[in-house]
């Protein structure tokens, strides 16, 4: 299981209050780490290439296991609408709730996706985040 730490900002789930900092655990069944590098490269009349290297920008995608816990639900939505407008929130792939073991701190990049898994309300979560570097 993962946790996820954030503050709640919007779409807040019952009994929870805005700007008060959270704890999700959640699991979490697929990570695809990539990089999207900012480079602009030009190549002369003989071949020779010149590179002008800008940046690297770390990402991952992450998709959750199917939850068909209401109150669950009602909590991965206010997560990811409260980080919406990029906030940054903490993810710990292998901590415990109030242990954490080796958190990353990100923001959500692109439009978080809600699939259902079956007919008995089982969702899956999918989302890609950069890896937040305040040194960059």
């Amino acid at each position: 299981m993962a946790v996820i730490i954030y503050t709640a900002k919007r779409g807040l789930s019952a009994g929870h209050t805005a700007g008060q900092s959270y704890e999700l655990e959640v699991g979490i069944e697929g990570v695809s780490p990539s990089f999207n590098r900012e480079e602009n490269t030009l190549t002369t009349l003989s071949g020779k290439d010149f590179t002008t290297f800008y940046r690297i920008e770390e990402r991952d995608s992450f998709s959750t296991v199917a939850i068909d816990d209401p109150a669950l639900q009602a909590q991965m939505r206010e997560f990811l609408m409260s980080v919406a407008g990029g906030e940054l929130f903490a993810l710990d792939l292998m901590g415990e709730p109030g242990s954490p073991v080796d958190p990353v701190t990100h923001k959500l990049r692109g439009n978080p996706s809600k699939r259902l898994v079956n007919s008995a309300g089982f969702y899956s979560y999918s989302f890609q985040v950069k890896v937040y570097d305040e040194n960059a």
